[in-house]
């Protein structure tokens, strides 16, 4: 039976498992690996955000290096640049997910697993983006 979860723990499974497969485990490995060792719940959700970035990730970064003034993407922390790279996929592809949603979701990511200041760097890159999608940016 697929799991109910919030937005929150759909985006936060995404993230977990993205993390973990930047080491070069498989997908399936790493999702059996978390459900039995910490019981990670996912679904359909989970998968097809898991699978959409990794679909795009080029497309991601250069998304990301485009808005990312103050630092390379080769110094973009890992934690960071999925965090980003999941933000940037629903903002881009998923119409269900409001934008302003999308940053903030990022950002609470980044407070619970990034350095705090790494934050506000995550929300000006992701708002840079938003204004490409707004058809404000300058």
């Amino acid at each position: 039976m697929e799991d109910i979860l919030t937005r929150r723990e759909v985006r936060e499974g995404a993230f977990l498992i993205l993390y973990q497969a930047l080491f070069g485990t498989e997908l399936k490995e790493i999702c059996e690996a978390n459900e039995e060792a910490f019981g990670l719940a996912r679904n359909e959700e989970t998968d097809e955000i898991v699978n959409g970035v990794l679909e795009h990730s080029e497309e991601l970064e250069a998304v990301i290096a485009k808005y990312s003034t103050t630092r390379s993407v080769s110094r973009i922390a890992k934690v960071n640049m999925v965090i980003m790279k999941i933000a940037v996929y629903e903002m881009k592809y998923c119409e269900r997910v409001p934008v302003a949603a999308a940053i903030n979701e990022a950002v609470e990511l980044a407070k619970k697993y990034a350095y705090k200041a790494d934050s506000g760097f995550i929300n000006g890159v992701l708002n840079a983006f938003k204004g490409e999608l707004d058809g404000t940016d300058k």
